[in-house]
């Protein structure tokens, strides 16, 4: 008799938010400058070298560039795959197979563009019709033959809505890394400077309010303080796509998905004001500069700190842990958290580029955030997997910050200091989150 009583538009629907995320991170990860310069291009290069082999040298010179590389349907045909609910070995090798086959064709497609280059008619056919139906074809073809002979080869693995915390971590790391692949337009794009505009004209409407004198021109607030420029750099925060993560996650109706995706800007337009106010005030004046630069930082870490509480202990009960787990990571990094960056980077030497000091904080602030967590959730308690948490923890700072130097020689793998902001917090909510999946549950 089968137990299976999931309904087929629940299963249908959690597949397609799977399906969605996993292709939007693949197609971030294949977007990332690193990516592109270190895998696909040479893939490009291979392809087009595979090309003349087969058809023989073009008819007329034919660049291959990056939108030639199929990264798009390679995105598109692995979030398929990788989202069905099958085992990880067929997945792997569903993936592996659909990575061949697309590979393959793109190389083919290559050679026959060459060969149609001296006529234009035929060649922008081919570019711009015959092809992408044939790909689209071809790996729709592909992903639903995998999916009939997964079924016949396994039990479907069934991935039903009642653990949202799954789709929330699959959605961030999409999320995350659109977010990163389109960090570059985003960090010169106008509409979110005049943003930041308007940010630094509603922060001076608030401080004239408050009887402060103040006035704004362009992206700057201007006080008896000084000037404090709003850049794109100060809005596209990382917590945006953990915000739409959560959203996307752990909406159960549309009612409560479109409300919180269309509040993502003007939450975030309130946060930057607030930021900008945390330095603009007059009594602001003996605040440290990095605790505006980490203002989201922060800011995320209190979030995590308190979902670690209500996660053990209920919403209601959340308030005293998450104050007492914020209390020690905060006394950590006041009182120990100078020696023990000195003992982590000891055998470093020379200077890291590190203008915020986000770089100088990352290692306190992670040992102290993975504290806080660890009392707020009370897995404290468990020594062994704590231990072996900060344990591995520093490991990971030691030989990161080693790479770091490391990599000072060659300015392209350089962090941006979003990215190293970012990290802070990931590091030790990962680490966290797989010393509670691996201890043994208290009754």
């Amino acid at each position: 008799m089968p137990t299976d009583t999931t309904p087929q538009t629940t299963r249908a629907a959690d597949f397609a938010v799977r399906g969605l995320a996993w292709s939007l991170g693949c197609f971030g990860l294949l977007r990332l400058s690193w990516i592109e310069g270190h895998l696909v291009l040479p893939l490009i290069g291979l392809q087009a070298a595979g090309a003349a082999r087969v058809f023989g040298a073009p008819a007329l010179p034919v660049e291959a560039t990056l939108a030639c590389s199929g990264a798009d349907a390679i995105a598109l045909c692995l979030g398929a795959v990788l989202a069905y609910p099958a085992s990880w070995r067929h997945r792997f090798a569903g993936a592996a197979g659909g990575l061949v086959l697309i590979l393959s064709l793109n190389t083919l497609r290559i050679g026959t563009l060459g060969r149609a280059a001296a006529s234009p008619a035929l060649f922008d056919a081919l570019h711009l019709y015959v092809w992408p139906g044939a790909l689209t074809l071809a790996i729709a073809a592909y992903v639903f033959g995998w999916m009939q002979f997964a079924d016949t080869r396994h039990v479907p693995i069934v991935e039903t809505s009642a653990r949202p915390w799954g789709r929330f971590v699959g959605l961030t790391m999409a999320f995350v890394l659109v977010f990163a692949a389109l960090s570059p337009l985003s960090l010169d794009s106008p509409s979110v400077l005049a943003l930041a505009g308007f940010i630094a004209r509603a922060a001076a409407a608030t401080l004239g309010a408050a009887g402060v004198t103040a006035h704004a021109a362009g992206n700057v607030l201007w006080t008896a303080r000084g000037g404090f420029a709003v850049t794109q750099e100060c809005i596209t925060t990382p917590l945006i796509p953990v915000y739409l993560a959560a959203v996307c996650a752990y909406a159960v109706s549309w009612r409560q998905l479109v409300p919180g995706v269309l509040a993502t800007v003007p939450l975030f337009t309130a946060l930057g004001i607030a930021r900008l106010l945390i330095v603009a005030l007059p009594g602001a004046a003996a605040s440290p500069l990095f605790f505006v630069h980490a203002f989201y930082q922060l800011l995320l870490a209190a979030v995590v700190v308190f979902a670690a509480a209500a996660w053990r202990h209920g919403g209601r009960s959340a308030a005293g842990p998450a104050a007492a787990g914020a209390i020690a990571g905060v006394l950590f990094v006041w009182l120990l958290g100078g020696p023990y960056t000195r003992a982590i980077a000891y055998q470093l030497r020379g200077p890291l580029d590190d203008p915020q000091g986000a770089l100088a904080l990352l290692p306190s602030f992670q040992v102290g955030l993975y504290l806080a967590l660890s009392v707020a959730a009370l897995a404290v308690a468990r020594w062994k997997g704590f231990l072996g948490g900060l344990a591995a923890l520093g490991v990971t700072q030691a030989v990161g910050l080693a790479a770091l130097h490391a990599f000072t020689t060659y300015p392209d793998l350089a962090l941006h200091v979003r990215d190293v902001r970012a990290w802070s917090v990931a590091g030790p909510v990962l680490i966290f989150a797989v010393v509670v999946h691996v201890a043994t549950p208290r009754r």
